[in-house]
Parts: structure tokens; C-alpha cells; sequence
């Protein structure tokens, strides 16, 4: 039994032994091909205007409400691409709440074909939009918070797709 053991053991090392030379003899070292493919300026997703420059106007302290700004602008896609609205949530830190609904309808149509919901808790939501032209509504619902004294600023929404 003893020398069983033995040889079994010797057996396993050798086997070790040439596994490891085999893949140090295979694995000398890696290729890497990098690549960045870029769309041609016709196939670029464009937004007009840019920016979109929306007023919530003069707001009591505390106060809260929807505001539906309605149609706002227009996005062009010559491709499909996926598109992502991303609230900066810092921007919106004069607000308890700050929810924001995108709407995107294919020109000339009264009904959205893609949607998109910020937060404050979830400041971004992207979907893949087929090529077309869109327009833009944008509804928010909103609290503001209490202030002692004026407060202004401006929330912004970025538009992105890859590339």
C-alpha cells in the first residue's frame, strides 16, 4: 500500500510538472488589438435646440406641483442609438423631490413611442431609439424646499449616446 502511494504521488507531480511546462510553453504572452470606431458626422444623433433652456419660473419656498413644459425640442437619429437622459442630482439639491418624465414622439404623431424617468434616486434611464426625428416633452413634479432667503439655479439634463 505504501509504495501504491508512493507512485501515485510521483505520477501526480510528473503530470504537474509537464501540465506547467506545457502551458509555459503556450502562454508567452498576449496581443492586444485596441480600436475606436466613431460615426461619420451624418450618422451623429443631434438635438435641437442645444441646449434646451426651460423656465420653472418663481417658485414659493416649500412648494411643490407638476409642471408640463410640453413640447421643448427635437432629437434627429439617422440610425438607431441608444440614448440616455441623466439628471446631475446635484443640480437639483433645492429640491425634496425632483422627478422628471421625457417623452420622445415621432414627428407629426400625438403618441410617445420611448419614455424615460429621472430621480433623485435613479438620475438616468436610457432606451435604444430606432432612427427618426422626435420630439421632445419634457413634464417634471417637483418640491422645493424651505428657504430663508432667494435661492437660484439650474437643474441640468445631459443627452448622451456611445461613441
Amino acid at each position: 500500500m505504501d509504495k501504491t502511494v508512493k507512485l501515485l504521488v510521483v505520477i501526480l507531480v510528473c503530470l504537474f510538472v509537464v501540465i506547467g511546462v506545457i502551458y509555459a510553453l503556450t502562454s508567452i504572452g498576449i496581443i492586444k488589438i485596441g480600436y475606436k470606431i466613431t460615426p461619420s458626422s451624418t450618422q451623429a444623433p443631434t438635438m435641437t435646440p442645444n441646449p434646451i433652456n426651460l423656465d420653472l419660473g418663481t417658485i414659493p419656498s416649500g412648494s411643490s406641483g407638476p409642471k408640463d413644459f410640453g413640447k421643448v425640442g427635437t432629437l434627429s437619429l439617422p440610425v438607431s442609438y441608444e440614448i440616455t437622459f441623466t439628471l446631475d442630482t446635484s443640480s437639483a439639491s433645492d429640491f425634496a423631490y425632483f422627478t422628471v418624465y421625457i417623452y420622445l414622439y415621432p414627428s407629426g404623431s400625438s403618441y410617445y413611442s420611448y419614455s424615460f424617468l429621472l430621480t433623485k434616486s435613479y438620475p438616468s434611464d436610457y432606451e435604444t431609439v430606432s432612427a427618426g426625428n422626435y420630439d421632445i416633452q419634457v413634464k417634471i413634479d417637483y418640491q422645493a424646499v424651505s428657504v430663508t432667503s432667494d435661492k437660484t439655479g439650474t437643474v441640468n439634463i445631459s443627452v448622451s449616446y456611445p461613441g
